[in-house]
């Protein structure tokens, strides 16, 4: 394991408040590793006790216990921003776990907001034929990681979309993916994806505004059938996209992209006010 995306000076290990070099200690392979990643708004972690109750799932999934409580977890991340003198910026929990022994790491963690442009024009995606493994608990697997900025780069897209042996999509590497036909938004099942604590919120918006929502893969020689595609993730909030592969979307002007986009962003500013 590498921390090359810590881009804080200070980090919480365990409690303790220590340089962000200390991080370089624990990049042993032996060590199982649970995560979150959480975007810090106006000092606020947004959506926060979603983040905890996933990052303690993930653990139990795997026959561990989360030791640290929400609270003494959200007061670390809260310091570590102030350490860094930070009030708009991304925080990861790593949680390592070896036999018996836990450590709890907490950093300013590498970030990327979307441009106006961006959610203006939309973005662009490529597909890979990859299956993450075991989707529903968040670990850190470097293979996979690896894997994902090689073809990213390569393609040089936003975002890399999982297939599956069917060819149908699943996910995105590091978001989920939402398509549009009408009235109706269609969204992977739970089974196939990690559960995005952004995607709940985004079918909880979606079915408010009276759109149904529908559980399904949609296969890749499908896309052409869809008005819309867009993605949704802890630092993107609901993105539109413009390409797909070879596929051209105009995603960013379809009406109902821009009424879900624009209710999401209203819940964050209330979530945001009302804590």
């Amino acid at each position: 394991m590498t921390f090359e995306d810590n881009i804080g000076n200070i980090c919480v290990i365990n409690g303790e408040i220590l340089p962000q070099e200390n991080l370089k200690l624990y990049t042993q392979d032996k060590y199982l590793a649970f995560y979150e990643v959480i975007r810090i708004i106006k000092g606020i972690p947004l959506f926060y006790d979603n983040h905890y109750t996933r990052l303690k799932s993930s653990m139990d999934k795997s026959s561990y216990e989360l030791e640290l409580s929400k609270k003494a977890l959200k007061d670390q991340i809260q310091k570590v921003c102030e350490l860094n003198k930070l009030s708009n910026c991304n925080i990861k929990v790593i949680v390592l776990q070896y036999g018996t022994e836990q450590i709890v790491l907490i950093f300013v963690n590498k970030f990327y907001y979307p441009t106006k442009q961006e959610y203006d024009y939309g973005v662009m995606c490529c597909t890979i034929n990859l299956k993450r493994s075991n989707p529903n608990i968040k670990m850190i697997h470097v293979g996979y990681k690896e894997e994902i900025k090689r073809v990213s780069d390569e393609k040089n897209v936003f975002e890399v979309l999982l297939v599956n042996d069917k060819g149908k999509i699943t996910e995105g590497s590091k978001s989920n993916t939402f398509f549009v036909k009408g009235n109706k938004i269609y969204t992977s099942p739970e089974d196939y994806v990690l559960m995005g604590i952004t995607r709940q919120y985004v079918i909880d918006v979606c079915t408010n505004l009276g759109y149904e929502v529908i559980e399904t893969l949609i296969g890749i020689d499908s896309l052409t059938s869809f008005d819309a595609v867009f993605i949704t993730g802890t630092s993107i909030g609901v993105l539109p996209v413009r390409t797909i592969d070879d596929y051209v979307l105009d995603s960013a002007n379809d009406h109902t992209t821009q009424h879900v986009m624009a209710s999401y962003n209203s819940l964050v500013i209330s979530y945001i006010n009302d804590n």
